[in-house]
């Protein structure tokens, strides 16, 4: 018997393997969100606007959650409600609104529990280094293909130098920090990020 001829293909395995994992650390959102008193698209936009001291658009806020711009401000409504997100005008555009997260909005997004933690805790560092290269990847090509918003990752910003020292255990250089870095070391969400 040869497994190739009677397996489904590999990439779709993956896939499901890949679904499953996210329907767990998905469960694990939406009880914290619950215990939160929130709703799931209301604890991401939490912990995106939250991550971004300056403050953040609506519409990247939507783009981030993956929800339309009303649904996003209806959730954003509810947080405003709550005392953990606030409003204010944008300094660089008069018409905009900039949505920044209160004190205690960022207290609850600090305190959130990050749900794929208990999928990769099984894992050795090795294997988290990897996989960590692995999504990164993935998220750029996504966003490359336009079917994810832009990200905030090392490797889509303008500091990013990749692979200038091949073959060493650091071939990435990092310009805003000046120094060198491996793959373990890249963000999937960087503060300091400027696009490319």
């Amino acid at each position: 018997m040869n497994f190739d001829t009677i397996s489904e293909p590999l990439a779709r395995r993956l896939a499901d393997g890949l679904t499953r994992l996210a329907a767990v650390a998905r469960q694990l959102d939406w009880q914290a969100a619950e215990a939160a008193g929130l709703s799931p698209t209301q604890a991401d936009i939490l912990r995106f606007v939250a991550g971004r001291a300056g403050g953040t658009r609506l519409t990247a806020a939507a783009a981030h959650a993956g929800v339309r711009k009303a649904t996003a401000s209806d959730a954003v409504a509810s947080l405003e409600r709550k005392t953990l997100v606030r409003k204010s005008a944008d300094t660089q555009d008069g018409r905009a609104v900039v949505l920044k997260a209160t004190a205690k909005g960022r207290q609850v997004a600090e305190a959130w529990p990050a749900s794929f933690s208990p999928v990769v805790e099984g894992l050795s560092a090795d294997e988290q280094a990897l996989l960590l290269g692995l999504v990164i990847k993935m998220i750029r090509q996504l966003q490359q293909r336009g079917l994810i918003a832009p990200q905030r990752t090392c490797v889509t910003c303008r500091h990013f130098r990749e692979n200038v020292a091949p073959g060493s255990d650091r071939p990435h250089f990092c310009a805003l920090v000046k120094a060198p870095m491996a793959d373990r070391h890249l963000r999937v969400d960087c503060p300091e990020h400027e696009a490319a």
